[in-house]
Parts: structure tokens; sequence; C-alpha cells
């Protein structure tokens, strides 16, 4: 029987409670627990889904050209091949399915309570937004039939689309229910203390659905075939709600000897000191990104990574003599050592909080929207906003405000100055609607280095930006490995695969035939 189709909640509620009593003060024995209560289960739920989003990422990141080997090792194998199989990625699928059914176990609890609306609501949005993550990776996925414990051992597997617009549906829902609740002061409120993403601001959650609906919808709506479906919601949406205007930051009280950030965790030190990333350096690509090459972005650069610009850097699948090892120092995405609690960057210290998406992203999908006419409003004013709030993240500090030594406004001016001539940064020089989408996606891409590698990797896939030279070596026209033996144009992976645990265990359903460089995510036209 497969663990995520059952109901584990307890004991995943007994080992998470241990480690977060100041966080929730709900139960000074958690190792007596004899039942997991909604209101116990959601908070660690949506701490769930925040660590997800980063395995996600970090899983993406040397497909989305973030990372590359660092010398000094060998035998990268599959990481530098892509010759990966069903064995590898399986961490985004069971945690994907083992958190979604937290949230369906909230949902199964709460939704004949009309007083706990706001409750059932949240496990609406975050159980959608799990399963728009596991589309993006695998396609079609088991929904309808899923989270059903021993009624549904074998679930069938919907298609992709249907999955988009169940959860758009969802969402729909989530964000009328919460209004609904809004209007009656008898509903519960959710309390700050157990929102460790939005504090229970539910008009926050409400721009975050329809942020991630807005994100499918994008996606959707470049396929012929959901066009229409896709012309009809967004002429539906609710754009006086409005999307994400503020970082959806995670919170749980992230502390460094006993619960470090996972982003910490990933890229920074361990709570003992060990440098965790030895194994794994920037991109040629990426760097140029911000030294001139293609974009001259010292601001962010220098935030980001160590010694910028002086970083070692690599081509994914060069192991050849010469590779720059990793700093002894620290991870390269690290600017401080382990005693550093707080600064700014991708990683600022062990006790930051986790992205779950971006106000970066949030405007830079209403740019496109705009740009190509799904919604009405101003494209230039959305892409420059988006590239505002990356800098703005970038600059914060592990407390969640831009540090002292940055000046927001000033850097973002200097960014423009610099790139005064490239349509990439400078939005008015583009002219054309492709033109448009490709400054956008290209600065969405910048935006999510590091942070949300996932939705980059995404977004060139879905668009083709930023743009590479399919077939060149050359480190700065393209991010694929060097030993890649992808047979795609672009020598990149087209997807992953699902578990080898799925045609174990639920054969008569696991899609067969796939093929990592030619079967494609729904919304993957290139």
């Amino acid at each position: 029987m497969r663990k995520y189709f059952k109901y584990i909640l307890l004991g995943m509620v007994v080992v998470s409670v241990s480690s977060c009593k100041k966080f929730l003060d709900i139960n000074t024995n958690p190792n007596s627990l004899t039942s997991a209560t909604p209101g116990l289960v959601l908070p660690q739920a949506i701490t769930g889904a925040a660590s997800i989003s980063n395995t996600f990422s970090r899983n993406m990141a040397d497909f989305s050209g973030a990372e590359a080997n660092a010398g000094g090792f060998g035998g990268f194998g599959s990481v530098v091949t892509y010759d990966f199989g069903t064995g590898n990625f399986n961490g985004m699928w069971t945690s994907s399915y083992d958190n979604a059914n937290d949230f369906q176990y909230i949902l199964d609890n709460t939704a004949g309570e009309p007083l706990l609306i706001y409750s059932t609501s949240i496990a609406r949005i975050m159980k959608s937004f799990a399963f728009e993550r596991l589309v993006n990776q695998y396609n079609d996925v088991p929904y309808t039939d899923a989270l059903k414990g021993t009624a549904s051992l074998q679930p069938k597997y919907d298609k992709a689309e249907d999955v988009y617009k169940a959860c758009i549906a969802e969402l729909d829902k989530a964000i009328a229910d919460i209004t609904t609740g809004q209007a009656n002061a008898a509903t519960t409120k959710i309390a700050a203390t157990a929102d460790p993403l939005f504090a229970g601001n539910m008009d926050s959650w409400k721009k975050f659905a329809n942020t991630v609906k807005l994100r499918m919808l994008i996606k959707m709506a470049g396929v012929p075939a959901q066009q229409s479906y896709a012309t009809a919601a967004f002429n539906s949406m609710n754009t006086t709600l409005g999307f994400l205007t503020t970082d959806a930051i995670n919170q749980p009280v992230y502390e460094k000897t006993v619960r470090p950030s996972p982003v910490y965790a990933s890229l920074g030190f361990t709570g003992t000191g060990t440098n965790v990333n030895t194994s794994r350096i920037p991109t040629k690509w990426m760097f140029s990104f911000y030294d001139g090459t293609k974009l001259a972005d010292k601001g962010r650069g220098e935030v980001i990574y160590r010694n910028y610009p002086s970083t070692p850097k690599n081509q994914l699948g060069d192991e050849s003599t010469g590779v720059p090892a990793a700093l002894s120092a620290g991870s390269a995405w690290f600017t401080g050592n382990n005693a550093a609690l707080s600064l700014p960057g991708v990683v600022k210290g062990p006790g930051m909080g986790v992205p779950v998406m971006l106000a970066a992203e949030s405007y830079f999908l209403q740019a496109e929207a705009y740009a190509r006419g799904y919604l009405s409003g101003d494209a230039a004013a959305a892409f420059n906003n988006g590239i505002t709030q990356s800098f703005t993240y970038l600059f914060k500090n592990a407390s969640n405000v831009v540090d002292p030594s940055k000046d927001v406004a000033a850097a973002v001016t200097k960014y423009k100055n610099d790139n005064a001539i490239s349509p990439l940064a400078n939005f008015a020089l583009a002219t054309t609607v492709e033109e448009k989408v490709e400054a956008i996606i290209t600065q969405k891409y910048i935006a999510l280095n590091e942070i949300a590698n996932d939705e980059a990797f995404n977004e060139f896939r879905r668009t083709g930006y930023p743009r590479i030279i399919n077939g060149s070596t050359v480190p700065t026209e393209t991010f694929a490995s060097r030993q890649s033996i992808s047979t795609h144009p672009t020598r990149l992976p087209t997807r992953v695969l699902y578990p080898q645990q799925e045609y174990n265990l639920n054969p008569a359903n696991a899609p067969a035939g796939i093929d990592k460089f030619s079967s494609r995510i729904f919304w993957d036209l290139n």
C-alpha cells in the first residue's frame, strides 16, 4: 500500500510538532498525541508545502541552468548526461502526495462546518497548489481517485489539463468561500500564529489563490486545445481582487540549532557549521545575466554570489582538468559564514523564511497577461514592478526587511541605466508582443534564480526563453550539459519520469512509454 494514499497524519504531526513547539505551542508532550486535529495539521501542512517548494527548486537546479558540477569531484553521471531513470526525483512525487493528503484530511474534517470555512479554504488552495506543481513536472497524475486511503489503492491517472481545470475550480471556490466567511462575524478566525504563510490575513490568501490561478491560465492559454477554456476563465477573472503584491514567505520561526530554514540547510551550512554545498557552483550561463555578457547586474549579483564577480563557475558537464572547486569558505550562494545570521541574498541566514511565491513572479505573470491581451492592464508597469520586487526580495535580510545597507530604488535605477540599450531590461525597447514576452520571461528567470528553479525551467520549456542556441556548446549560449544525451533540439530533458513504485504498485494506470527527452508537459509546445 503506498504511503501517500494513506492517512499517516498522526505520525507526521508527532514528528513535526516535536521540532516546532515554540511555533505551535499546542501540546506540551507531543509524543503522547493520540489524534491529529485539523487545527494542528494546518500550520504543519503549510510549512511542509513550503519545504517541498524548496525541494522542487533544488531538484531542478541543474536542469534550469542555475548550477554546474564543481571541480574536485568525479562521477557526476546522470547529473551531467541526463540519463536519469525512474529512481530519480521521487521525493517530489511522494512528498507532494503526502502533503496533499494532509490538506485533504483538513478538507474532510472541516467542510461540514461553515464557521471553519477559512481552514477549509486554505486547505483547498494549498491542495491545488500541490497538484499544480505535480502536473508541471509529471503531466498526467492521479487526482480524482487520489487521497482516498484504502478506498482507492490503485488510482487512475487524470489528464494534466483536467487536473489544472479542477484545481482552478477549487481555487475559485476557495476565493468565494473566504469572501462568504468574511461577511460572517461568527466565522472562526485563523490566528496569526497558526498561519505561517499569511498570518491569518484572508485577503492575502485570496490574492495568492488568484495568482496561482493566473499562473495556470497563462500556461493553458498557449495550448490551442485549451484556449477557449482559458479565454472564458480570463474573462470571468476577478481582477478587482488583485494578485500578490508582497512575497508569500513561510515563517514558522526557523531556528539555526533546532530547525534551520530549508533554504539555508540546502544552500548554506548545517547547524554545526558544515558547508552543505561543495559539489556545485554557478554556471557561466547564469552568470552572464549579471556580469555584463548579456546583462550587467552588480546589485543582485553581489548579494547572491559569494565573492562576486570572482565566484567559481563552470558549464554543466565540463569535468575537465582545471574546473574550479567550490569555495571552502562556504556555498557559492551564501555570502556569509556559519556565524552570519542575517544577510541579503538568496540565502539570508538560518532563520530566514521560505519563499513560496515571490511578488516579482506575480508581477511578471501580470505583465505577460497584459502583453498578450489576456487581461487589461499596463504591461510595462507590471514588468518594472517585477524587477523592483526582485531587487526588494534579494535585498531583504533574514528578518524579511530590506537590509539597511541597501537602497532598492537606487539599485533599480542603476540596473536600468547599465542596460539602457537592452529590451530585456528596458521594456519600452521591446516593440513586438514576442519581444515583450521574451523580456518578461527573461526577467522572471533571473528573479527565480536559486529561489524557484523549477518554475524557471517550466517557463523556459513553455516559452523558449531565455533564448538559447540549440546545439551550441558555448557556455553563455546554452545551459544544456556538455555531456547531454538528450535527443531534444535543446539537448535538455523535457520532463522527469514517474517513480518506479508507480509501475510496481499501480501498473494498470501508470502511463507507459514515457520518454524523458520527447514526452512533454501538456503546456510545452516547444
